[in-house]
């Protein structure tokens, strides 16, 4: 997809609680990887609620420990489903913005260093609520609005994104509508949401699918598995396969390598860092 070395990194972010932004991440991961990419995924939440958890993998460590020097950045990786790697964040990005410049550079070398190099990663953002949520959307080079059909949902999607607006200066979103009943009712939620952006917050707003919740997401779900793996022939795993290969060929957008993530994300912790003192 791009030069070696070259990483394209995507915050996933849950207009609501509960939504399956989780589940979705793992699937789209797993989807991503069966189709030759080289992933890895930055899980904010621990135990069976994160995405490495609903995948059947436990991650014992986190990046607190790499950014206090207790483990390197390898001890802490776990390896999932098709190869799909997860690196739990823990509670990191409170101390991202304090980092000395040193620490910093010894952080940026540890994850250009991972083997084989990412092609995709996949951020499953902290809640909307969090402070650190701008900091993680500032660092990706695009940005997955995650919705259901609830009006709460369409209401908090907008919301969303009139905060990253603001505060990551972010134009460019791409929405998945999760949990829809049929494909035309989720694309006329989008249509109204895309026309809403766009008027008020002269915000790109992109289509990059739906998802059923069908019987067989759920049974996948229940088993700590990817419907794309478990079931393949599932109307679900046909959505999830059609989002990842969207995702797979979204033009090119300023994708660097992952130290360049890295940086954004210390740089953005400690501008909200200083904002919040």
């Amino acid at each position: 997809m791009f030069s070696r070395g070259l990483v394209r990194s995507v915050t996933f972010a849950a207009a609501t609680p509960r939504i399956g932004c989780s589940t979705l991440v793992g699937n789209v991961a797993v989807a991503l990887a069966r189709a030759g990419q080289n992933v890895c995924v930055l899980d904010q939440a621990a135990g069976s609620t994160g995405v490495a958890g609903a995948l059947g993998v436990e991650c014992s460590h986190d990046l607190v420990q790499v950014i206090r020097r207790d483990r390197a950045l390898d001890d802490v990786v776990e390896h999932g489903p098709e190869g799909v790697r997860f690196v739990a964040a823990g509670q990191g990005s409170r101390l991202l913005g304090a980092l000395p410049k040193t620490e910093e550079r010894r952080l940026v070398e540890a994850f250009d260093g991972l083997s084989p190099a990412v092609d995709m990663l996949l951020v499953d953002a902290p809640s909307a609520g969090s402070d650190a949520l701008s900091s993680w959307t500032l660092a990706s080079t695009e940005v997955v609005i995650v919705m259901s059909p609830g009006a709460d949902s369409i209401t908090s999607a907008y919301g969303l994104m009139k905060r990253l607006s603001r505060d990551a200066a972010r134009r460019r979103f791409h929405v998945v509508v999760n949990r829809a009943r049929t494909a035309s009712e989720a694309r006329a939620i989008f249509d109204n949401l895309e026309a809403t952006a766009r008027r008020f917050l002269s915000a790109s707003v992109a289509w990059l699918g739906w998802v059923p919740d069908d019987a067989d997401l759920q049974r996948a779900t229940r088993l700590r598995q990817a419907v794309v793996g478990a079931y393949p022939q599932a109307s679900s795993a046909a959505a999830i396969r059609a989002i990842a290969d969207t995702a797979m060929h979204w033009p090119h957008a300023g994708e660097d390598r992952l130290d360049g993530f890295v940086h954004r994300l210390v740089q953005a912790s400690r501008l909200s860092l200083s904002v919040n003192v």
